[in-house]
């Protein structure tokens, strides 16, 4: 920067007349020097505005991982957050929080930084560490109420008191089963999120306003039993006052889970609602937002079924707007794993982007991972193959030369079949009623590749035909519109098991 402004400087120095030179000389060590002044003034503004929270080279680069290269970034940034609260230095945090939080800062990805920034100032412990003892809870307690009596403005101070009360309540509940919780867990627990109410109603006095007080509400609304009108009205109050905090529609769609005494349902209806009400692509990405929740990714057997097919849509609508996210694509790979039976295709290209960057609190342990990784590789190529096929066959129904064609091929596929279940009668071992074939034909009506969907002794035998016309070059089937030419049929065993048995 200094050579710029010495190149500004340049132009009106030299650009005055010949005459006023020897002046200009004789007062040169004052210009010099008042330049020189100049400098060294405008580089300590420029320092200051680039870095207004005052934080180290250290720290700042700690504040600025990339999420899209390195899955510690979280990690990092909460730790280095921790560790100025540590220090107490209060002024630098709520500088911090409050750019975070009028910027609406955002990671690689979406996530916001203003959210990870809360994690650091509630975590009693930091990773790898998991479990705090009682000593921890009570240091960070006594430190975060610190700030609040040395800076009695701060909103985040009061915010990150309850949050810090909040998970201190569920330390004295325990991670078990309620019917597992002693009398004094109760009891504590009860106080301690008392507490967070309290908290958090006095900083709602406070002139600035914070979207994480909403949220820390929210978690104190579903710990205390509100009803459901109450908790939707607040979602509805921190939602119109910050629309893009997407952790307020997690955190209700949690509450109406069965687990909290929701309908079954009551989160699909929930999600499908708010994501409709954004509408497009951003509904999209609330959608996926909601979906990879801690409570749905490491969930138990109430997980709401939310449609795979929205949550693809909301994810790659994410990553176009906000970039790559390593956390994201471990959700999803694992996500992929958990909808509509496994969408191993999905889940394969998924854990080839992230490599080695495998995310523990996703997948729990690094031998599932690799057991998912080894599945999706081998199944994931076949299923793509399948997928391209069946999108060909699809594209070729459509046109009016290929619906008539599917009329004349299925009279004939349909005769093979009925064959096989006379000779090949019984019950047939298949995956469920319904089966899918595809069949490559060529020019000539011949069969050049097959793909039958079930098991059993009827689809041997259909298997067998196909394949001795397929070796003697014959022509079962009439010539297809154009070659290569994919046709699928979508088959009910129930049409054929009465012949079998007959």
């Amino acid at each position: 920067m200094t050579d710029a402004i010495h190149s500004e400087s340049t132009p009106s120095f030299f650009g005055r007349d010949f005459k006023y030179v020897s002046s200009v000389l004789r007062s040169c060590a004052l210009a010099l020097l008042v330049l020189a002044t100049g400098v060294f003034a405008t580089a300590a503004d420029q320092k200051s505005a680039s870095n207004p929270c005052n934080i180290s080279s250290a720290e700042a680069a700690g504040l600025n991982h990339d999420l899209s290269t390195d899955l510690q970034t979280g990690n990092v940034y909460v730790a280095t957050i921790a560790r100025i609260l540590k220090e107490e230095r209060f002024d630098v945090l709520d500088c911090l929080a409050d750019h975070a939080r009028s910027g609406k800062e955002r990671f690689s990805g979406g996530a916001w930084k203003l959210s990870t920034l809360y994690v650091g100032l509630t975590n009693p412990v930091q990773y790898p560490i998991v479990h705090a003892t009682q000593q921890d809870w009570n240091v960070l307690l006594q430190r975060l109420q610190h700030w609040t009596v040395a800076r009695p403005n701060s909103i985040t101070a009061p915010v990150a008191l309850a949050l810090a009360n909040s998970g201190f309540a569920y330390d004295a509940r325990g991670e078990s089963t309620a019917d597992t919780v002693t009398e004094s867990g109760w009891k504590l627990f009860e106080e301690r999120m008392t507490e967070a109410n309290r908290i958090l109603e006095q900083a709602s006095t406070l002139p600035t306003k914070c979207p994480e007080w909403y949220l820390a509400m929210l978690d104190v609304a579903r710990n205390r039993g509100w009803d459901a009108t109450h908790s939707r009205a607040l979602f509805e109050e921190a939602s119109k006052f910050e629309p893009g905090y997407y952790y307020f529609a997690q955190a209700l769609a949690y509450s109406l889970t069965p687990r909290w005494g929701g309908e079954a349902g009551g989160t699909e209806k929930f999600s499908q609602e708010v994501a409709d009400r954004v509408g497009g692509d951003q509904g999209d990405i609330l959608y996926f937002q909601i979906a990879s929740a801690n409570y749905i990714v490491r969930g138990t057997e109430d997980d709401p079924k939310l449609s795979w097919e929205r949550i693809v849509r909301g994810y790659e609508a994410s990553e176009k707007q906000y970039g790559t996210s390593l956390s994201n694509l471990n959700r999803m790979a694992y996500l992929a794993m958990s909808f509509a039976g496994g969408d191993v295709v999905f889940a394969n290209k998924a854990i080839t982007r992230i490599g080695e960057q495998w995310d523990k609190e996703t997948w729990g342990s690094k031998e599932y991972f690799d057991q998912v990784k080894q599945l999706a590789a081998e199944q994931g190529p076949r299923m793509a193959e399948i997928f391209a096929i069946e999108a060909a066959a699809k594209s070729n129904a459509q046109t009016p030369e290929g619906a008539r064609y599917q009329i004349a091929f299925e009279k004939t596929y349909r005769e093979l079949l009925r064959q096989c279940a006379i000779t090949h009668g019984g019950t047939p071992d298949a995956f469920g009623s319904k089966f899918e074939s595809l069949t490559k034909v060529g020019a000539k009506g011949t069969v050049e590749d097959m793909k039958i969907s079930a098991m059993g002794p009827i689809a041997a035998c259909l298997d067998r035909e196909l394949k001795s016309f397929q070796q003697a070059r014959a022509t079962p089937f009439p010539p297809p519109p154009q070659t290569p030419y994919w046709i699928r049929l979508d088959l009910d065993w129930a049409d054929y098991t009465p012949v079998a048995t007959k």
